[in-house]
């Protein structure tokens, strides 16, 4: 696996299609995908989108405190009245047109996100999932009450039409690998929404999901940290790539595993799991591997899997969680697949090339778990 793609230096297409099974991928991106991103529009945010229906409203609510306090002070209660008429005729369509707008433009991108990446991922025998996951949480929660009731339905029948992947969504969330934002919850909710709440809030995109070289596995991307400007400075978009694989025999046990330059994904669990010694030093020395089940931590990574891990991790940060029936390894890194941000610096034929170069790294990277973990044999 090409271990770096932040220099933005795509492959050649001679290079790429020399992969197994790519070879017409250039004529299926000059025919069908590169005429479709000319027409496309950049995207319009990698905010969730309660954060961006709610800000736009909040904006708008701002401005209408502001000219009631203004027209009360010169009118009196006149004003005051005369403020509440034109909010109510003018702040409220404001409010609602903000949010269909917004959504209509989210639903657009999904469905050009779709339409670009279903004839690349249907050649190489996979399935493209817009939004893994499907409806999450909050947005069908919002669809049925709230000021964007209407805009939402909207949202979450796009989200349900471009959605998938329940299982290996549901297995990397109990992995601790995709984690929840922790939001304030204004007002009583029970223990159930308020996880839809936080559920809904974490941001899941560009899902893969098929048989490579017979292993079944499950692919998407959880976005860390949007893209920021300030101060003239742009802060890249911060992502990790999640793959899910089915273990041969479930676990009884949990057992993690990270490199030593980043935090474990779940803090919490140290109350639980122990710090696992292993026989490679080497290994011990770029990453770290705790377990409630020492026995079993040294069965999952036996020296063949460790010396296979310390290949492929090549200098990203990595974590991965076993437990269970599942395997979910997380790829820190950047927006990978995004062929209309302007993170990447590049457009038309080049963006495209790496979009399907990170295609093929994300399929090395299942064969280096699948070789690492035996998990086909």
């Amino acid at each position: 696996m090409r271990a770096d793609t932040s220099g933005n230096a795509p492959q050649s297409w001679d290079a790429i299609e020399a992969r197994s099974g790519f070879a017409g991928l250039r004529a299926i991106a000059e025919q069908d995908v590169i005429p479709k991103l000319a027409l496309a529009k950049p995207r319009l945010t990698e905010e969730n989108p309660i954060n961006a229906l709610y800000g736009g409203g909040c904006v708008t609510a701002g401005f209408s405190l502001l000219l009631i306090i203004a027209l009360t002070s010169i009118f009196k209660v006149v004003g005051f009245l005369i403020a509440l008429v034109a909010i109510y005729f003018l702040a409220r369509p404001a409010i609602r047109a903000i949010a269909e707008r917004f959504v209509g433009r989210m639903i657009t991108d999904l469905a050009f996100r779709q339409s670009v990446f279903d004839p690349i991922a249907g050649h190489l025998g996979l399935k493209y999932i817009a939004v893994p996951g499907g409806g999450q949480g909050i947005v069908q929660q919002q669809s049925q009450e709230g000021l964007f009731q209407d805009s939402f339905k909207a949202l979450l029948q796009a989200f349900e039409r471009y959605g998938g992947q329940d299982e290996a969504v549901a297995a990397a969330r109990a992995s601790g690998l995709v984690e929840l934002i922790h939001v304030i919850h204004i007002g009583g909710a029970d223990e159930a929404t308020k996880k839809a709440r936080e559920t809904g809030l974490t941001r899941l995109e560009d899902g893969f999901s098929g048989r490579h070289k017979d292993l079944q596995f499950d692919a998407f991307e959880v976005v860390r940290s949007a893209r920021q400007t300030q101060d003239g400075s742009t802060s890249p978009a911060e992502h990790a790539l999640v793959l899910v694989l089915k273990l041969p025999r479930a676990l009884y046990g949990t057992t993690q595993l990270r490199s030593r330059s980043i935090d474990w994904h779940r803090p919490g669990d140290a109350e639980r799991l122990e710090p696992v010694k292993l026989e490679s030093i080497e290994f011990e020395e770029s990453f770290r591997v705790r377990a409630n089940d020492q026995v079993e931590a040294r069965f999952v990574f036996t020296p063949d899997v460790m010396t296979r891990m310390f290949d492929l991790a090549q200098g990203q940060a990595i974590r991965a969680t076993a437990q269970g029936d599942h395997l979910v390894v997380a790829i820190e890194g950047p927006n990978r697949f995004d062929l209309t941000s302007p993170d990447t610096g590049l457009d038309g034929d080049a963006v495209v090339r790496l979009a399907v170069q990170q295609i093929g790294e994300m399929l090395d990277f299942v064969d280096a778990v699948d070789d690492a973990f035996r998990l086909d044999r």
